[in-house]
């Protein structure tokens, strides 16, 4: 079973702006799913992923749980998928080597890890990162590790993905301008 067999936990968005306020209402940049969670573009953790709010009559509370955007192919949010439970133990550098690494199983990806080690000596900082990625990964259940390798491996792959929509719509833009003026 690849990563991608792995069925996500997706939400789609019920609206864009989410009414805030008991007293003074008014709409925070944000989205609301249609399960009725609340995301809001203030409410971010350390790692960019979105912490969720329940609540109602514009007042909410974090729930704790994480998600990460789904876009359609135009880079609009469509959906947001609910992240592993355990996302939030691991750093952002931490999440970056599981989803450089993680490739099929949470055995494979420990083993990988681990086997690394002695190479990486010369390189503290880097051998301590391998190392607590692989001690974290051991305390986390088998199937909630398979999840959470999904669940990382989509996130990254998306941003990066939007990372180069971004880069071509500015490349198309900036050309535009080149030949208006050249035109002129």
């Amino acid at each position: 079973m690849t990563l991608e067999d792995v069925k996500p936990w997706v939400s789609r968005v019920a609206s864009e702006g989410v009414p805030c306020g008991l007293i003074s209402k008014h709409v925070e940049p944000g989205f609301l799913l249609v399960d009725g969670t609340v995301l809001l573009e203030s409410e971010k953790d350390e790692n960019g992923f979105y912490i969720g709010g329940a609540g109602m009559d514009g007042m909410y509370l974090k729930t704790g749980t994480l998600y990460e955007p789904v876009r359609d192919d135009n880079g609009k949010i469509t959906s947001f998928r609910r992240m592993a439970g355990c996302l939030g133990w691991f750093s952002g550098e931490e999440q970056q080597i599981i989803f450089q690494y993680a490739m099929n199983t949470p055995e494979h990806l420990i083993e990988d890890l681990t086997a690394a080690l002695p190479a990486l000596k010369k390189s503290p900082q880097v051998h301590d990162l391998f190392l607590s990625t692989a001690e974290k990964l051991k305390q986390v259940p088998p199937g909630e590790c398979q999840r959470l390798m999904a669940d990382i491996r989509a996130a990254y792959k998306g941003r990066n993905e939007q990372s180069i929509r971004e880069r071509q719509q500015a490349a198309e833009k900036s050309a535009k301008k080149k030949r208006r003026s050249f035109e002129r």
